[in-house]
């Protein structure tokens, strides 16, 4: 006879009302938008769209020192979740997650994309064309799945240490794991980060780079690779680099450049793109004009992306 235990968070949070005092609350935000997103080769499409997500956000203090937060979103005309996580802060000792659906925001998301931008990458053109199946030299397809992820985060001595594990991604799948350091302890302003995730099926991916602010401007630049487990797939390195400049307390501006090589195809992916972005109280403006050439290495793949986004706090 087979015995199914299940063990649950729900009895965990019955044991600490008993023992323990606490004092937690529940918080919903919400904010207005309106995107355009013009692509000179989808002129038939609209490119008018509205921002359609409510986010909760809840905390609670133990009388061990430790907090508990939980945060959902509801998005797509809030019929589903979006996203979903809980946090286990421990102080010192760092924060343990849970991930129910998309980011955790552990492993190698905590340093996958330190080029500063005032908007969206650079690489936004290329992910309309939707040919490259990659984000930032990272391939986003084969895995990193968040629903299901633990992920673990601490700090110390200079040196910011995130990990990350799903074991069981999809039926039959392999365990993944990622992990990401970053080091602030070198010189004042200066990062160095490095980044690792295995999805154990399809693909290792690594990433390393340096980002260096000095007063109001912010530079990076950061080297991507994906090495795929079946030689029938394409290798690939990306070099990405970009720059940002707050002119005030209100306006920041940025430029960026990306550079994706597929091993053994002659054609280079290149994604430049320039953003804005400028907040008057609860309102925001922000701007990108970005374009890629040969997108996914294929010659005259190209593409120019206009987006811009109206939104409003409340």
């Amino acid at each position: 006879m087979n015995k199914v235990t299940k063990v649950g968070l729900t009895a965990l949070a019955t044991s600490l009302v008993a023992t323990a005092s606490y004092a937690g609350e529940l918080s919903v935000s919400g904010s207005a938008s309106l995107t355009y997103t013009g692509l000179n080769s989808r002129s038939d499409t609209n490119p008018w769209a509205m921002g359609d997500s409510v986010k909760f956000s809840g905390s609670g203090d133990l009388d061990n020192g430790m907090t508990v937060s939980v945060y959902y979103e509801l998005d797509g005309g809030y019929t589903q979740y979006d996203d979903y996580n809980l946090k286990l802060g421990m102080g010192d000792m760092g924060t343990l997650s849970f991930s129910g659906a998309s980011s955790s925001g552990s492993g190698v998301d905590a340093a996958k994309d330190i080029v500063p931008k005032a908007y969206t990458p650079v690489y936004e053109a290329a992910n309309e064309v939707g040919t490259t199946g990659v984000d930032n030299g990272l391939l986003d397809t084969s895995g990193n799945t968040q629903t299901g992820q633990w992920g673990y985060d601490v700090s110390a001595a200079g040196f910011d240490l995130s990990v990350s594990y799903n074991p069981v991604p999809a039926a039959a799948a392999s365990a993944e794991t990622g992990y990401s350091i970053k080091y602030n302890g070198l010189m004042d302003g200066l990062q160095l980060v490095y980044g690792m995730f295995d999805d154990g099926d399809i693909a290792e991916n690594t990433t390393m780079g340096v980002k260096y602010t000095m007063g109001n401007m912010t530079a990076a630049i950061q080297t991507t690779d994906v090495d795929y487990e079946s030689t029938s797939s394409t290798d690939q390195d990306a070099t990405h680099m970009g720059i940002s400049l707050a002119v005030n307390d209100d306006l920041t501006v940025s430029a960026g450049r990306q550079e994706v090589e597929f091993d053994g195809v002659g054609e280079d992916e290149v994604n430049t793109g320039v953003q804005a972005s400028y907040t008057m109280g609860s309102i925001s403006l922000t701007g990108a004009l970005n374009s890629v050439e040969s997108a996914g290495g294929t010659a005259g793949n190209d593409a120019e992306a206009s987006i811009f986004v109206a939104s409003f706090a409340f």
